[in-house]
C-alpha cells in the first residue's frame, strides 16, 4: 500500500457543491483513471472517498464474499452496491457531491476532508470534532485494546491485501 491519505483538511463548498480536493491527496491518487474517484456512504455519517483501485479490491475481497442468502448479510450487499457514485475531479481538483450523499453526512457549506489510511473522508465539520473528543477521551483505552483490534482486522483478512 503505497498510497496512504493521512492528516485533515478544512473546505468548503461553492455554489454548485463541488469541494476541492486537496493537492496533498491528489497528488495520491493513480493517474491512470483520470479523476474518476468512488463516493459511498461511510459509518458515522460519512462520505468515503475511494480510488477506482481501492474500491475493486474491497469490492472483490469483502462485498463479493457477502452471502447472497443471508439477509443481514445481502442487506450489507446491497447497500454497498447501490449507493456507490462515480465521480470526476474538474480541471480546478474538485468533485461535485451528489445532493443525497450531502444530506447523509449532513454537509451545508464547510467540510473536513480527513485521511483513513488508502481512502478519505468527508465530514461535517461539527461530527468530525464531536468524534475526535470521543476519540480523545478513549485513547488510552484503545491504546490497551490494541491487540484485540490487530486480531480483528487478522481474522477478517482486511489488512493483507491482495
Amino acid at each position: 500500500m503505497n498510497n496512504i491519505f493521512r492528516g485533515y483538511f478544512k473546505h468548503s463548498l461553492d455554489a454548485k457543491g463541488r469541494v476541492a480536493i486537496p493537492n496533498t491527496y491528489r497528488r495520491l491518487l493513480p493517474s491512470k483513471h483520470k479523476g474518476e474517484l468512488y463516493l459511498n456512504k461511510g459509518r458515522d455519517n460519512v462520505i468515503e472517498v475511494h480510488s477506482p483501485e481501492v474500491w475493486e479490491r474491497f469490492e472483490k475481497e469483502i462485498i463479493m464474499n457477502l452471502s447472497r442468502f443471508h439477509p443481514e448479510s445481502l442487506r450489507l450487499r446491497r447497500s454497498f452496491q447501490a449507493n456507490i457514485t462515480s465521480v470526476k475531479l474538474d480541471f480546478q481538483g474538485r468533485i461535485l457531491i451528489p445532493a443525497h450523499y450531502k444530506e447523509y453526512a449532513k454537509i451545508n457549506h464547510d467540510v473536513i476532508i480527513a485521511g483513513n489510511g488508502d481512502f478519505f473522508e468527508i465530514w461535517n465539520p461539527e461530527n468530525f470534532e464531536q468524534y475526535q473528543k470521543r476519540t480523545d477521551e478513549r485513547f488510552t483505552s484503545d491504546l490497551e485494546n490494541i491487540d484485540k483490534y490487530l486480531e480483528i482486522g487478522r481474522k477478517l483478512n482486511l489488512n493483507n491485501p491482495k
